[in-house]
């Protein structure tokens, strides 16, 4: 099953090794290969930016991900 490509994903999308560069406070949507979407802001972006903490939309809290997790970044919202 081929993944389908979404913009911004990360530096290197064949190796899926880091997130890329994101600001703080600044609106982001992940998604994973089954659809699942999560939107929010960016919190916090690790130094070696393999991880990212995200402040969720409603309320909802904020959650870490890892780039291995299996989410890409959307289009910006």
């Amino acid at each position: 099953m081929t993944r389908p490509t979404h913009h911004r994903a990360f530096i290197n999308p064949d190796h899926h090794d880091v997130w890329p560069a994101l600001q703080t406070d600044q609106p982001i949507a992940l998604v994973n290969d089954r659809g699942w979407r999560l939107s929010g802001t960016v919190e916090t972006l690790s130094h070696d930016r393999q991880c990212l903490w995200i402040q969720l939309d409603s309320g909802m809290g904020r959650q870490l991900f890892h780039h291995q997790d299996g989410f890409v970044l959307e289009n910006e919202i």
